[in-house]
């Protein structure tokens, strides 16, 4: 499968690249759109940004909570994930694909919601979405552990606990690039 590579400024003077394998077979309308935006970000990025970052909470997934994904649960909040966005000023979605495992695996990157220009990559599984997302990729393994130091608490974080699901946004949003990876 192609990969892709998101350039992600996390300092002034400091980018990390997050290497993705994508998924075109099972997700066309996906692969389309990345192709598409990775050929006119310069026009078109209104920035992409990475804009959330929710860390996997100790409790994660344990039996001694209840099996919800809100109020306590154990499936958060926070939601174990980083998200972003291509906000551009031509496509304001892509459509739900068939690829929608379950449960969602740490490291899948996935629209959020049911149709997407919003994205985001799990950082632990995900048993309690269902098959919700559509999965148009997966972070290389060993670019995982980057994400995590997003999140890790060196990075200063706002809870929005007025939104219904309460959600965890970075204080400074990162901008970032995408590019095919060779």
């Amino acid at each position: 499968n192609p990969m892709m590579a998101l350039d992600v400024q996390v300092e002034s003077q400091k980018t990390i690249t997050i290497r993705i394998i994508v998924y075109p077979k099972e997700c066309p309308e996906a692969y389309e759109f990345l192709t598409w935006i990775t050929n006119n970000q310069d026009a078109e990025c209104r920035p992409c940004t990475i804009y959330r970052g929710e860390p996997v909470p100790s409790y994660w997934g344990s039996p001694e909570y209840p099996d919800r994904w809100d109020n306590g649960g154990r499936w958060g909040p926070p939601y174990a994930l980083v998200q972003g966005g291509f906000v551009n000023s031509k496509i304001s979605h892509v459509e739900r694909e068939a690829n929608r495992p379950v449960p969602l695996e740490r490291g899948m990157v996935a629209w959020a919601g049911p149709r997407g220009i919003h994205f985001f990559v799990a950082l632990a599984d995900h048993p309690e979405w269902g098959n919700e997302h559509t999965v148009w990729g997966k972070v290389v393994e060993e670019d995982m552990k980057l994400l995590d130091a997003l999140v890790d608490g060196s990075r200063p974080l706002k809870v929005l606990e007025k939104n219904v699901p309460v959600v965890t946004n970075f204080v400074d949003p990162m901008k970032f690039r995408i590019r095919e990876y060779l």
